[in-house]
């Protein structure tokens, strides 16, 4: 058999193992740089290594690559290279601040030309923080893909299909965007290399030199693992075939390792504790939730507009609230607008909607309060602290509101009580 014939044969092979097109066709490639070197000569594992000797100025990865690939040929041959291995230095993914996401949304937000893609351009970034999704399945997402609290994947890589669970914000922002579209439709209307371009474009313009389209992948897999996601959940999410590939990122997430850093750090004092929703602080808990109102259309064929609507403050605990004060705060937290109860109750709630038009960024809802004591007892304050991100929505006059983890805290002292009134 010749050289010609002999490829040829292992063509059909690789045709029914390798379903990525990329894959099969750098597969290919290599192969025939590999036969125009063989000459006449038949394959052996000294002509295969004197192959991949000529690219030892590489990157490892690539070398790594092509090595895969001669390998997987030469076992097919039966003369299997067995002595020869490339060595990958361990490299971490890029950690990525939120300060430097919030730099690219309003970078989106500055765009001074074609601004009526702003929206798209800016839930498509969001989707990828919220999602994972590689840019070619952000590119190949269709409206029939988007459903009431997740989508699905079709044909991510390696052909694989999976399904990735969303937040109510997002899903509520995707179902306007594709409001009108027709299912088989693309949401974002982009080529892989067009969400490529955009991102970086962005980044420069946010001075994030080092920021990419796969950077919003990587920042979605450590903030899953900074907030407890267990690691077989993660892989799924990310659609990884290989757990040690998601593994990597547990390296720069863990909090078992920072902590024990921070030791040496530790100040003697007491500090405020922040305390999770699900922990009660001497039976004083008071909540706040964002509330979202659909608004059905007139027409069945059109979707219903879902919005924010008002802040709900709730006694949850086990004594009444007084002296209940609401704020609204910046990023900076300073104050914009405030509100006043005199006492809530237990079970009791509250309603606020506080002039949420105003400018994209970080906000705070603060709920500041006190517990009933006796005349000998001094008073002790509490704090409820709702993060949330403020956006432009789809719709002219309506706002995005992205809530995040409520934050409780007791024993308030005097310099971190807030002048509301």
């Amino acid at each position: 058999m010749t050289n010609d014939e002999l490829f040829k044969l292992y063509d059909s092979d690789i045709v029914l193992r390798l379903h990525n097109t990329k894959n099969l066709s750098d597969t290919r490639k290599t192969l025939a740089r590999f036969k125009e070197h063989l000459g006449q000569y038949p394959p052996s594992p000294e002509l295969a290594k004197s192959f991949l000797a000529q690219f030892v100025n590489r990157k490892p990865r690539t070398l790594s690559r092509y090595a895969q690939m001669l390998k997987m040929f030469m076992k097919w041959y039966g003369e299997p290279i067995n002595d020869f291995k490339v060595r990958i230095p361990k490299s971490l993914p890029p950690y990525t601040e939120n300060d430097d996401i919030a730099k690219l949304l309003e970078a989106v937000g500055n765009k001074k030309t074609h601004k009526g893609v702003i929206v798209r351009d800016r839930l498509l970034i969001e989707l990828a923080l919220k999602s994972g999704m590689r840019r070619s399945e952000l590119a190949n997402l269709k409206v029939r893909d988007i459903h009431e609290d997740f989508l699905v994947v079709r044909e991510g890589k390696n052909n694989k299909d999976r399904v990735i669970p969303l937040s109510q914000p997002i899903i509520m922002r995707l179902k306007q965007f594709i409001e009108g579209k027709k299912s088989n439709e693309s949401v974002f209307g982009l080529k892989p290399p067009s969400i490529t371009m955009k991102i970086k474009s962005f980044a420069k313009k946010a001075g994030l030199d080092d920021l990419h389209a796969h950077t919003l992948r990587h920042k979605y897999a450590t903030d899953l693992l900074e907030h407890g996601a267990n690691i077989r959940s993660v892989q799924h999410l990310l659609g990884h075939e290989n757990l040690a590939t998601t593994e990597v990122y547990l390296s720069i997430t863990d909090k078992g390792i920072r902590e024990a850093v921070d030791l040496l750090e530790e100040k003697k004092e007491a500090k405020i504790p922040e305390i999770p929703l699900e922990r009660q602080i001497d039976g004083m808990i008071v909540t706040i939730k964002g509330i979202y109102k659909q608004e059905k259309s007139a027409s069945s064929m059109i979707p219903p507009s879902i919005y924010f609507s008002h802040f709900v403050i709730s006694n949850e605990g086990k004594e009444p609230a007084f002296e209940l004060e609401m704020a609204l705060l910046d990023g900076e937290k300073i104050l914009l607008q405030g509100k006043r109860e005199t006492v809530l109750m237990i079970g009791e709630k509250v309603t606020w909607g506080p002039n949420l038009k105003r400018k994209d960024g970080n906000y705070f809802v603060v709920c500041q309060y006190k517990k009933a004591l006796s005349e000998s007892q001094s008073e002790i304050w509490y704090q409820s602290w709702l993060p949330f991100r403020l956006t432009e929505a789809a719709k002219i006059g309506e706002v995005y509101v992205a809530p995040e983890q409520i934050i409780l805290k007791k024993n308030i002292t005097p310099s971190e009580k807030l002048t509301i009134f």
